[in-house]
């Protein structure tokens, strides 16, 4: 093996140093041109970001923060003139270019002469940093509009978090009011449910409520997120804080809550419940629907449709309870069907024509009236109206139906 003397390595080494240093002098020079290439210039640096010697100066860091943030702006400009401009690589350049000032900072230190430590670049990084905090929303913006929902969410959290850095001390900006952090807590768990990060949503979520964002959608889509999840307590636990504040408007909440109750078996608990909520709201025909949902998961079929009645007869434009109504109605139908099949072919026509025929024409307009209210949601509707149609011989209504 050929033999390398060590001052010929160290020397091999410092060239590679200095190389790395010569792209970092090159990209500073690059961006105080006069037709400066911005995209250019970060992608030249990235090597030197790297390599141990380089990255362990702050010129390295502050020539690069310097490339990202003058990127920025140079492309916010464009965007206050109404020009075209990329939108992902504008706001990359500002929250890549706010971590490199930030990684700059703590390595700006010079010992002068006479052995005193002083800084060379710190006064530009605060004023850079702290001049375009507010910026990290705009760039949030952007990612979300180019539908880069990670990016997003990453300059949301730059944003929270600025004020609070310890790298900045005393500089760091000053925290945002309750009312908008909440708010973009509550923006960055959209943004990672759309990048489908379910764990970090629900998070955020979270985080957005504790902040004080406690508006139903919240409730709402962290129900939803939770539910994809299968994290049923917290789905339980959820709608156990919201029932309080949107219960009176929205019955789910209960229903979520009564289906925990289920789930843990303690169906007493669950009863009661919801006839508190009743004896509190009697003429709340969603009540009645969650009701009858309860009476249905216990095999109380003949108590259920009664207490479906009740609902419709509040309410006739809850679709939700035409629907179950319609459904249940039909369900006895084909039960006493079932029931008459042993018996002979006269007897089993008597039943069909007295029983069965008139639980199907009931039914049927219950049915029809939950899907002229809900046709976006009411699929299943369709479904027993074709099978109600089609055990009452009415070809019209079955071709309509099976169409729709």
């Amino acid at each position: 093996m050929k033999k390398v003397s060590i001052v010929a390595l160290a020397l091999t080494v410092g060239i590679a140093a200095s190389a790395q240093m010569s792209v970092v002098k090159d990209t500073e020079r690059a961006i105080k041109g006069s037709t400066p290439d911005y995209a250019a210039a970060l992608k030249a640096i990235q090597p030197a970001l790297t390599n141990p010697e380089s990255a362990n100066e702050a010129l390295t860091w502050y020539v690069a923060g310097k490339a990202g943030v003058t990127a920025y702006d140079k492309n916010y400009e464009k965007s206050i003139l109404g020009q075209d401009f990329d939108k992902k690589f504008a706001a990359s350049a500002l929250v890549d270019g706010m971590g490199y000032m930030l990684k700059a900072l703590p390595l700006d230190s010079v010992a002068d002469a006479k052995g005193k430590v002083k800084t060379k670049y710190s006064k530009d990084i605060i004023k850079q940093v702290t001049s375009h905090y507010n910026d990290l929303n705009t760039a949030g913006v952007w990612f979300w509009e180019a539908q880069d929902y990670n990016g997003a969410y990453d300059a949301w959290e730059l944003y929270l978090n600025l004020p609070s850095d310890p790298v900045l001390g005393k500089n760091a900006p000053q925290a945002l009011p309750d009312t908008v952090r909440c708010e973009i807590a509550y923006n960055q768990a959209l943004a990672a449910w759309q990048a489908d990060d379910l764990e970090k949503a629900l998070a955020s979520f979270e985080r957005a409520k504790s902040m004080g964002y406690t508006k139903k959608n919240l409730y709402d889509y962290a129900i939803s997120v939770a539910a994809q999840l299968h994290n049923n307590d917290k789905v339980f636990a959820l709608s156990e804080e919201a029932y309080p504040l949107y219960g009176s408007e929205d019955s789910k909440y209960l229903q979520l809550m009564i289906n925990g109750k289920i789930e843990a078996g303690k169906y007493d608990e669950a009863l009661s419940m919801l006839k508190d909520a009743i004896a509190a709201d009697p003429n709340n025909a969603q009540l009645y629907n969650v009701l009858g949902i309860l009476q249905e998961s216990q095999n109380q079929l003949d108590e259920s449709i009664e207490t479906y009645r009740k609902a419709v007869a509040i309410d006739a434009d809850l679709a939700q309870a035409q629907y179950n109504l319609g459904r249940q109605i039909c369900n006895k139908a084909y039960a006493i069907d079932d029931k008459a099949s042993s018996l002979d072919q006269n007897e089993y026509n008597k039943v069909r024509f007295e029983e069965v025929n008139p639980l199907f024409k009931e039914a049927s307009g219950y049915l029809e009236r939950a899907y002229q209210l809900d046709p976006d949601n009411m699929h299943d509707a369709l479904v027993y109206l074709r099978n109600v149609y089609y055990n009452l011989g009415d070809e019209e209504n079955y071709q309509r139906v099976q169409n729709l």
